[in-house]
């Protein structure tokens, strides 16, 4: 079950985490998102931290040659591909294997260019809980564009050039006005 001292510590862990990111690659940008979680969802978040030391997760903006952003449809719309660490997992090996698992797309990754900062907030007024996601930059391992396929929990996936990307993407910093294309 779910202890107070967990939110202090997980707070903690993320400044940690982003002063870490700013010494070894500068200051990254830092998108801070509330997250209306339920009771569930919040005691889940707190609880994986407490047993695994675990939280975060990683994502990939994976550009082909010709500039198009390797994109992914769930339920709730359009994303680039992401998922939650695993245990002993690294926030770069995350992103390589969401971006696998989620598109066949094998990605050579970059350095970090974002923190997502998904701050949980639940119906009981507890204190607010930080989940991290690391934002990298990526391009498809073999050159090309190879076509993308869905994985599990994937509806699609799809290369968008910059001026054609869908109208339901879960996130607006997606789009050409805040994406760096150069």
């Amino acid at each position: 079950m779910y202890r107070t001292g967990a939110a202090d510590r997980l707070r903690r862990h993320v400044q940690a985490l982003l002063s870490d990111l700013a010494a070894e690659h500068g200051e990254l940008e830092v998108v801070r998102r509330r997250w209306d979680a339920d009771a569930a969802s919040y005691d889940a978040l707190a609880e994986t931290y407490e047993a695994f030391d675990v939280v975060g997760g990683a994502t990939a903006r994976v550009r082909d040659p010709e500039g198009r952003l390797l994109l992914v449809r769930s339920e709730d719309g359009w994303a680039d591909p992401g998922d939650a660490r695993r245990p002993g997992e690294d926030y770069r090996e995350c992103a390589r294997r969401a971006v696998t698992d989620a598109t066949g797309v094998e990605p050579r990754l970059g350095d970090p260019v974002a923190v997502h900062l998904h701050v949980a907030h639940d119906p009981f007024d507890r204190a607010p809980l930080p989940d991290p996601a690391l934002v990298f930059e990526a391009a498809p391992r073999r050159g090309g564009s190879p076509d993308p396929t869905p994985g599990d929990g994937i509806a699609e996936a799809a290369w968008f050039a910059p001026d054609e990307l869908p109208a339901d993407l879960l996130y607006e910093d997606l789009r050409p006005a805040t994406l760096d294309v150069s």
